[in-house]
């Protein structure tokens, strides 16, 4: 990142006539997952994985959810579970398990769920096949849809509150050595372009400054 930054600010000095380039859209790769219960040989860098936390007005008319009467709002929570149930037999959860809920406020009243809602989540490096979904009486399987470019996120559409979780069946491999590189190519690449523009930025400057540099006249004997 510091050498993006350097690159971009040294082409934006030498060419201030020109606005510097904006590259919309660069792939950064992710920080590390934060585990809840992490690997032994990852605990040591570990960071915990935090809560979220939304307020929604409620409003006339029907939507994704269903206030209990005389709620002004609703409040969404997402926590990272601790003490998780139990993945089914022949499954792995990878990573952390979720849960989602949400209450109408004031009161805490329940809040019903009329229509599916969008869930995105990161899992960890390693196997994966789709997130799974747990409304009290034991995990479920949703159709996942995993995001493209080798990407660690998956969504699906979400269909209540509960437990979710990212999961593999047990044994199965992790990301082939091609799938890991493909996270990174792209930000890398965009990076490697913006050095070496910046580095032939500073040659051309050099070289124009010093045919400009005025040539001293001969004294004349």
């Amino acid at each position: 990142m510091v050498a993006l930054a350097l690159g971009l600010l040294a082409t934006a000095l030498l060419h201030s006539r020109a606005a510097p380039p904006v590259f919309d859209g660069i792939v950064v790769p992710p920080e590390p997952y934060r585990w809840v219960s992490p690997p032994p040989n990852l605990a040591a860098g570990n960071k915990p994985p935090l809560p979220g936390e939304v307020i929604l007005p409620v409003q006339n008319g029907p939507g994704a959810f269903k206030a209990p009467a005389g709620a002004q709002s609703v409040k969404c929570t997402i926590e990272p579970e601790t003490n998780p149930p139990a993945a089914p037999s022949g499954i792995d959860i990878r990573g952390n398990v979720y849960r989602i809920n949400c209450v109408g406020q004031p009161g805490n009243g329940p809040v019903g769920v009329t229509a599916i809602y969008h869930l995105t989540m990161r899992f960890p490096p390693g196997a994966f096949k789709e997130i799974q979904y747990n409304a009290g009486s034991g995990w479920r399987a949703l159709p996942t849809l995993r995001s493209g470019g080798g990407d660690p996120y998956a969504s699906v559409n979400a269909p209540g509150f509960g437990e979710y979780a990212a999961t593999a069946p047990t044994g199965a491999p992790g990301d082939s050595i091609v799938t890991i590189l493909g996270r990174y190519v792209e930000f890398y690449g965009i990076l490697a372009f913006v050095i070496i523009f910046g580095a032939i930025a500073i040659i051309q400057e050099i070289r124009r400054r010093r045919h400009q540099q005025p040539t001293t006249p001969r004294k004349k004997t």
